[in-house]
């Protein structure tokens, strides 16, 4: 009996063993990789080349504080084929601006005005329709640095928004500026820097109404350290908060706090050519970032553009009507759909986006959180793309995938 012990402690022993070794070999293999790149990097860093294009390029008149003026600012988030020359330790390089942002330019530049302004910036509009990637790239041009961010929640609270305290320093040394935890908030005023709050009408109303003083006075009054300790936001700096209209969990703001935006509205894409050309753009790039080169024909990138339009307005481009689905179906949310087809492409399909893939995943973006919306999709296929598949193999391959997945 023992012996029979000591065999299977071996065997636990052996297995632990390689188990360590795998380990430590998938570790040495990624060891390198994994310190040089991030899921995510933030716009100046992705796009550090064009910036410093830009800027070596600026002659025009800037605000105070800005990083590149307003029409470079313009030129960064629009993009330019025009070749900008500069230089990178002694290096002569030239670089075009890619296009970021593919909305209206009037919109643009009304939103590069209101940052100029001691005014804050509210980007309003339905979900997925960019507002947080124009803030992000806003700030990345105006000031270099787009990552001080609050992330406006149910849960959000006023020190996460003002300023809190390292409670260890503070039992032992009672309130000091040593023992002060700065917030985004704090860290942009001293610097000059733009304020990103995203989603602030997820906050509670009160804890909203903390940023007035700050909009209005341009300080923050620490109390704890004596009535004469005010942190005062210095040339630069501004706030560009994003709100989402039609959503769940979103509260009113004050008649106070929105006296101190500007309120700019950032419309759904209505233009089918438009939404093409910004759905293959976003969805090639992050396909990329992971190393897929996947297919998308041009055939299955219409199917695609044409159900998503026709699911936010409820009606075909036939002219057929059918009841409109409460999801919100964004922009964003079709850029994500095609990303997830060409992963499944990549792995369980010959690296070319299929309609049966699009099939499969749009009744899970469909559905979400409302059970109701998969009848409402049965209704749009069964008035809508029924007709359309005896006139195109698409179509028809769209039409099969979907019931088989139902």
């Amino acid at each position: 009996m023992p012996k029979k012990k000591t065999s299977i402690k071996k065997k636990v022993e052996a297995e632990a063993t390689s188990k360590t070794n795998l380990e430590k070999e998938h570790n040495s293999n990624s060891k390198t990789t994994n310190k040089e790149i991030k899921i995510r990097a933030p716009a100046e860093e992705l796009h550090k080349e064009e910036l410093i294009g830009l800027i070596q390029n600026d002659t025009y008149p800037k605000p105070p504080n800005w990083m590149l003026s307003p029409k470079m600012v313009e030129i960064f988030i629009n993009g330019s084929d025009e070749k900008f020359k500069y230089n990178v330790n002694g290096s002569k390089k030239e670089i075009s601006i890619s296009t970021k942002f593919f909305g209206d330019r009037n919109l643009l530049q009304k939103a590069i005005v209101t940052l100029a302004s001691e005014r804050a910036l509210m980007l309003i509009g339905e979900p997925g329709t960019a507002k947080s990637w124009l803030s992000e790239h806003l700030s990345a041009a105006i000031c270099g640095v787009s990552t001080y961010l609050i992330q406006g929640t149910a849960g959000t609270t006023e020190d996460q928004i003002r300023y809190s305290w390292n409670y260890a320093l503070l039992v032992s040394e009672g309130p000091s500026p040593r023992s002060l935890v700065s917030s985004p908030t704090i860290n942009s005023m001293r610097e000059g820097k733009i304020l990103r709050f995203e989603e602030l009408t997820r906050c509670p109303q009160e804890i909203q109404d903390s940023m007035i003083s700050i909009l209005s006075e341009k300080v923050v009054p620490i109390p704890e350290l004596g009535s004469e300790y005010l942190i005062y936001a210095i040339p630069g700096f501004n706030v560009i908060a994003t709100a989402n209209d039609r959503d769940r969990g979103v509260n009113e703001m004050s008649a106070a706090l929105k006296r101190r935006f500007n309120f700019i509205y950032v419309p759904v894409i209505d233009d089918k050519e438009l939404e093409k050309k910004i759905v293959l753009s976003r969805t090639t790039d992050l396909l990329s970032k992971i190393g897929f080169k996947i297919q998308i024909p041009e055939d299955t990138l219409d199917l695609l553009v044409t159900v998503f339009q026709e699911l936010r307005t409820g009606k075909g481009v036939e002219g057929g009507r059918f009841t409109p689905l409460s999801t919100v179906m964004s922009t964003s949310e079709e850029i994500s759909l095609l990303c997830d087809s060409g992963i499944y492409a990549k792995f369980f399909g010959k690296e070319q986006i299929e309609p049966r893939f699009i099939a499969m995943n749009l009744i899970d973006a469909v559905v979400k959180n409302d059970k109701e919306n998969l009848s409402k999709l049965r209704e749009y296929f069964d008035l809508i793309i029924k007709a359309r598949s005896t006139r195109s193999n698409t179509w028809r391959d769209f039409h099969e995938a979907f019931r088989t997945y139902m």
